[in-house]
C-alpha cells in the first residue's frame, strides 16, 4: 500500500479539494511536544487538519474520559455518574458500568498517541485506523465502497461512545481481532462543537483498510454514472465554501509568527481559541457572547469570503511556528469609494505585551496603502482597553476623538471609543524616515541584506 497513491485516488474520487483524512498511531516516542489540552482532546483535530501532527499521552489529555478510552488509564471513579447524571447520555450510572465492562477497552502498549494528515506521513506501517471527516455525499460513497466486498449487516457500524471511543476504542479493538467493520461516530453531542456542523467521522481500522485499500478503484468511486452526481455535488458545495476572491496572502512578521488569509477550514481552530479564553476575551469584544459552536464561526467567515471582489476585507490570522492560532487582525467597515477602512484585531492573552500586534498592524498598514489604494486607515479602540489603544500610538496613529457610548460592551455598559486615523502619506513618510535611518546605521555592504530582514519584519 502507498500513501501517495491512495492520496490521488481519494482527491480524484471526492475531488481535489476534498479535507485528506485523518490517521492515528501508538508509539513510544512522541512526534511533536505532547501539550496539554483540556477537555475533548479532539479541540486539537483543527490543528491536524492545517498540517500539524499532535502527540498525547496520559499527561496531555485533560479530559477522564480521554484518558480512558485511548488506553492511558483505568477508567475514573467519575465517568458513570457524570456520564449518567450529568451529561445524561445514559438513563443510569450501572448503564454506563455495564458498557465500559461489555467494551472491554484495552490498555495502550505505548506512551504516545499521534493524530496527523494523512499527507504527513511517509507509510501505512504503524497506523491503527483512517478518519475521514465526511459530509452525507461523502459518508455515501464511504458506506458504498466499505460494502463493495461485504454483505456482512455491520460492515458499517454506529456504536454508542464518546468521539474518542467511537474513532480510536473502536479501531484498536477492531485490529487486535483482525475485524472487518468500520464506524461511523460523532454522534456525541460533547464532541460536535468542535467540528462544522454537516460533518460526522468515518473510521476505517487498518485491519479493514487492507482490504479497502485495493477495492477503491473497483467501487462505485470511479467510472459510475450515480457516484459522478453526487461528485459533482461534493466539487460544488467545496467550490461555495472556497472563498471567492481569495487572494492567498500570508506575510512572516517574526521568525515565528506569520500572518495569512483566513479560510473556511480554519473556523474550528478560531472557535476553540476563543471559547478557550471566552471570560478574557468577553470583556472587550461584544461578538464573543454570539459565538456559541464552530458553525457560527463557520457561517461567519463564509459571509466574508464571499463578498465580492469591490467589496472583499480580507482576515487573517496570526499563526505561531505550530500553525496554531494566536489571534485575528483584518479590515472592516470599509469605504472602498473614499479609499478608507479600519482596521480591527485580538490576540490570546499569552501572546500579548510581545508587539506581535504592533508589528501586525504595521505591516497589514503598509499593504493596504501600497497594494489596495488606501488612503485612510482607522483604529476604533475601547477608552479603557489600554493594550489596545497602545497600538496606534505606537504607530503613529492621530486620536482624532472620543464616540461617547460608542460601544454595548457584554456587560451592559456603553463603552467610550477613542478614534485614531492614519493616512497614506504619513506611512509612507514614516517608511521612508526608517530606511534613512537604515542607510546610516549600516554599512553600505549591508543595506540590502537589512531591508530584506525589514521586508520580513514590518
Amino acid at each position: 500500500m502507498d500513501i501517495h497513491t491512495f492520496i490521488g485516488n481519494y482527491r480524484e474520487a471526492f475531488g481535489q479539494q476534498a479535507g485528506l483524512p485523518i490517521v492515528f498511531w501508538y508509539s513510544d516516542q512522541p512526534e511533536a511536544p505532547a501539550e496539554k489540552v483540556n477537555g475533548c482532546f479532539f479541540k486539537s483535530m483543527a490543528q491536524v487538519r492545517n498540517g500539524k501532527i499532535i502527540s498525547l499521552n496520559a499527561e496531555a489529555i485533560g479530559c477522564g474520559g480521554g484518558k480512558f478510552y485511548t488506553g492511558f488509564t483505568d477508567m475514573p471513579e467519575h465517568v458513570p455518574g457524570f456520564v449518567s447524571l450529568k451529561e445524561k447520555y445514559k438513563k443510569t450510572p450501572d448503564m454506563v458500568v455495564d458498557f465500559i465492562q461489555e467494551l472491554q477497552v484495552p490498555k495502550a502498549e505505548k506512551a504516545y498517541l499521534h493524530f496527523a494528515r494523512i499527507d504527513k506521513i511517509g507509510s501505512f506501517d504503524k497506523v491503527e485506523g483512517i478518519l475521514f471527516l465526511a459530509t452525507p455525499d461523502m459518508l455515501a460513497g464511504l458506506t458504498t465502497w466499505t460494502f463493495f466486498d461485504s454483505n456482512a449487516t455491520d460492515a458499517v457500524s454506529a456504536p454508542f461512545g464518546s468521539g474518542c471511543c467511537s474513532v480510536v476504542t473502536q479501531a484498536i479493538l477492531e485490529n487486535r481481532k483482525q475485524g472487518k467493520r468500520t464506524f461511523l461516530g460523532f454522534f456525541d453531542p460533547s464532541v460536535r462543537p468542535h467540528f462544522e456542523a454537516e460533518l460526522l467521522s468515518f473510521t476505517i481500522p487498518m485491519s479493514r483498510f487492507k482490504e479497502m485499500y485495493h477495492t477503491m478503484r473497483e467501487s462505485c468511486l470511479f467510472d459510475t454514472h450515480a457516484w459522478s452526481k453526487l461528485k459533482e455535488r461534493i466539487q460544488d458545495r467545496q467550490k461555495e465554501t472556497k472563498p471567492f476572491n481569495h487572494l492567498n496572502v500570508s506575510f512572516e512578521i517574526r521568525p515565528d509568527i506569520v500572518l495569512r488569509e483566513v479560510t473556511v477550514e480554519d473556523a474550528a481552530a478560531i472557535y476553540r481559541a476563543i471559547d478557550t479564553h471566552r471570560n478574557y476575551m468577553r470583556t472587550w469584544l461584544p461578538f464573543v457572547d454570539n459565538l456559541k459552536s464552530v458553525a457560527d464561526e463557520e457561517n461567519f467567515l463564509k459571509g466574508v469570503l464571499s463578498a465580492p471582489a469591490d467589496s472583499y476585507e480580507p482576515i487573517f490570522g496570526i499563526w505561531n511556528r505550530e500553525n496554531e492560532i494566536c489571534g485575528l487582525i483584518g479590515f472592516h467597515f470599509s469605504d472602498f469609494a473614499n479609499h478608507r477602512t479600519e482596521i480591527g484585531y485580538w490576540l490570546l492573552p499569552e501572546y500579548q505585551h510581545q508587539g506581535i500586534m504592533t508589528d501586525c498592524v504595521r505591516r497589514l498598514c503598509r499593504w493596504a496603502v501600497e497594494t489596495k489604494n488606501i488612503k485612510r486607515i482607522q483604529i476604533r479602540c475601547a477608552t479603557g482597553n489600554v493594550a489596545s489603544n497602545g497600538i496606534p500610538v505606537r504607530l503613529g496613529f492621530r486620536l482624532e476623538g472620543t464616540e461617547r457610548a460608542g460601544e454595548l460592551l457584554a456587560s451592559g455598559e456603553y463603552a467610550d471609543i477613542h478614534v485614531y486615523s492614519i493616512l497614506k502619506e504619513e506611512l509612507m513618510e514614516q517608511q521612508a524616515k526608517l530606511n534613512e535611518h537604515n542607510k546610516q546605521e549600516y554599512p553600505p555592504m549591508h543595506i540590502v541584506e537589512m531591508n530584506t530582514s525589514l521586508i520580513n519584519h514590518l
